[in-house]
């Protein structure tokens, strides 16, 4: 039963018997909760071993959230796990379980682990990654010993809502990292498979029946033909989500309504610890949003969009370790990064208020 029924239910249940303190008055409304999305997080190192407060400024506006959700876009060799890396270039990202607890420790609850980089240690480091995440009690999906644990909802209980996640990618990735009926790895969605598409639809639509709130994640960074991108996240909404979300190229894309249901595009980088050169990408790498989603009984109200800015390094003593981190962006930046997400959203019909510091979409038309 999701929350919409739940809510019925209990109104009847009120008109017929009072509230519960005997006094025959209307029930008090349910509350909703705050969910906050944000960009992925290809976190290599604990932030905690190099500054006593990282992200000082974005850690209080993700403790105004019940949770927090992002793609975990690095594969995790927890104790003894024998973790072989695949890749021998500087795209390689694995990291030690600390990264975990650094993310729980800011509010981290729900994760997607499907990406490009979730092979970076083999079939072992999948598992490894799950089972370290499972030790926190972090809420995951996108990867599993098989292609159904891989494809399976997952759920997160807050405060009387369940939110459910069903977490998919579709990466240039070798053969080898999409999980079958007999082999762990990643929950793959190629654009020309049919029965990928027929698995995750249903995967939502299981996920719709059993949970108030549904995010479809997809990790999108292959060429697909024009349009295909809309098409996916427009046909999750029409099986019963209630959010898309996509990481994949590391920066903003718009934001779309659809039929009641949210679309992200693209949320670009949360924290992003590249070991590439400085100016290997362009400054809107390094710029991103914090979307709030205020949740209720009949989907996401409306967003609230912070700004937020990462340090894209400075050449010298623990160059790696201490790049990547996001601070919220106030100023002209703040306001730049904003007028980019507004523009980058107008071709979808979206209108994205603007004020000081922060962005706001109201959704119309919920179902």
């Amino acid at each position: 039963m999701n929350r919409s029924s739940r809510i019925l239910t209990a109104t009847a249940v009120t008109l017929l018997f009072g509230c519960a303190d005997g006094s025959g008055g209307p029930a008090s409304a349910e509350p909703g909760i705050r969910l906050a999305i944000v960009g992925q997080a290809l976190i290599e190192h604990d932030p905690r071993e190099y500054f006593e407060t990282p992200m000082s400024t974005v850690v209080p506006v993700l403790g105004q959230a019940d949770a927090v959700f992002t793609n975990l876009e690095v594969a995790v060799s927890g104790a003894g796990c024998d973790c072989v890396p695949t890749r021998d270039d500087v795209y390689f990202h694995g990291a030690q379980p600390g990264v975990l607890d650094f993310l729980a420790e800011i509010g981290v609850s729900l994760v997607a682990l499907s990406n490009n980089h979730s092979w970076d240690y083999g079939a072992e480091g999948v598992l490894s990654t799950i089972d370290e995440a499972d030790k926190r009690g972090m809420v995951h999906a996108g990867t599993g010993i098989d292609v159904a644990a891989a494809t399976a909802p997952a759920y997160l209980d807050v405060d009387g809502f369940r939110l459910g996640l069903v977490s998919m990618a579709t990466v240039n990735s070798p053969d080898a990292a999409r999980a079958t009926e007999r082999r762990a790895g990643v929950n793959m969605l190629d654009p020309g498979n049919p029965v990928d598409w027929d698995r995750n639809i249903a995967a939502v639509q299981a996920a719709a029946a059993d949970a108030d709130v549904v995010l479809a994640y997809q990790h999108f960074q292959v060429d697909a033909e024009a349009g295909w991108q809309e098409r996916w996240a427009r046909a999750t909404i029409d099986a019963g989500a209630t959010v898309y979300v996509s990481h994949g190229e590391p920066t903003l894309a718009g934001v779309e309504v659809y039929r009641g249901g949210l679309i992200l595009y693209g949320l670009g980088n949360f924290i992003f610890h590249t070991r590439t050169q400085l100016g290997r990408y362009p400054p809107d790498v390094w710029e991103s949003v914090i979307a709030e989603l205020i949740l209720d009984g009949e989907g996401v109200d409306r967003v609230e969009f912070t700004p937020v800015a990462l340090d894209p390094g400075r050449d010298g003593h623990r160059f790696l370790e201490t790049r990547g981190y996001p601070e919220v962006a106030v100023g002209e930046v703040g306001q730049s990064i904003l007028g980019r997400l507004a523009e980058l959203s107008r071709p979808y019909g979206t209108t994205i208020a603007l004020t000081e510091g922060h962005g706001t979409l109201e959704i119309d038309g919920r179902r």
